[in-house]
């Protein structure tokens, strides 16, 4: 597959020193380039661009928030010369984040890895239940960890101490936060099972992911089953009787 480029980047010089190495790939086509977003969107939209690589602190403007504006079929690479950023540019389901100055192996493995997956949506993740995903788990976030996603219908910033609970929500979930509100994410609650600290967050039901600090108590219920009350929430959560012995197994 070719992949139609453009470099995003408000430095001249690191948009010429990136094309320069993308020259050793023929399978990738540099056919613009910008220093803003507005004009990256315009580069994007006149090209039909499928490939961008982006700086994420441009003069006044923040790269992020390009992806807002970007079809699902346009795959962001970040290029930065900060690493702060890396839980954030995967939560935004980036295909990779190169630190500058870009080494050469660095960014083939970049480019093999788009060739793998090819024409899919690129910013759709892989299923647990793949063979690769589950070789290759992703690595779990810190407590202190703060994501970028969107919440609801607009992007922002959410800590990971700040969540309470995690719930499904079909391909989708809620996330309900220390302060009692309930955001609707689109990551189902398979990955956040993958990505939240196990330390903290405890899958009680194939349908709730808790954080442990938030438990006041725990009764049983039903079957084998029980009733987990957390802080803030009138309703307690059931956990189920199969989870529940997994609970057994791993905290005694």
């Amino acid at each position: 597959m070719m992949w139609q480029a453009v470099i995003v980047d408000d430095e001249r010089l690191a948009r010429m020193e990136l094309r320069a190495l993308l020259q050793s790939h023929p399978e990738v086509a540099v056919v613009g380039e910008a220093s803003t977003l507005d004009g990256a969107i315009e580069r994007i939209r006149l090209t039909g661009a499928n490939l961008v690589f982006l700086d994420i602190q441009l003069k006044g403007e923040f790269g992020f928030d390009l992806l807002a504006r970007l079809s699902k079929d346009v795959a962001v690479v970040f290029v930065t010369a900060f690493d702060a950023y890396a839980v954030q540019a995967f939560e935004v389901q980036a295909l990779d984040y190169l630190l500058k100055p870009v080494a050469p192996a660095r960014l083939a493995s970049t480019l093999t890895n788009l060739a793998r997956r090819g024409g899919l949506d690129i910013r759709t993740m892989p299923d647990p239940a793949d063979e690769d995903a589950v070789a290759s788990p992703p690595e779990r976030l810190a407590l202190t960890a703060r994501l970028f996603l969107r919440l609801d219908e607009r992007m922002g910033f959410l800590a990971v101490a700040q969540i309470r609970a995690v719930l499904a929500d079909g391909d989708r979930a809620i996330v309900v936060t220390l302060d009692g509100r309930r955001w609707q994410v689109r990551k189902p609650l398979r990955e956040w099972v993958l990505r939240l600290p196990e330390e903290q967050f405890l899958q009680i039901h194939r349908g709730a992911l808790v954080n442990l600090n938030e438990v006041q108590r725990v009764d049983e219920w039903s079957h084998g089953s029980f009733h987990v009350h957390l802080r803030g929430e009138s309703t307690p959560m059931v956990m189920s009787r199969r989870f529940a012995s997994r609970v057994r197994a791993r905290l005694g």
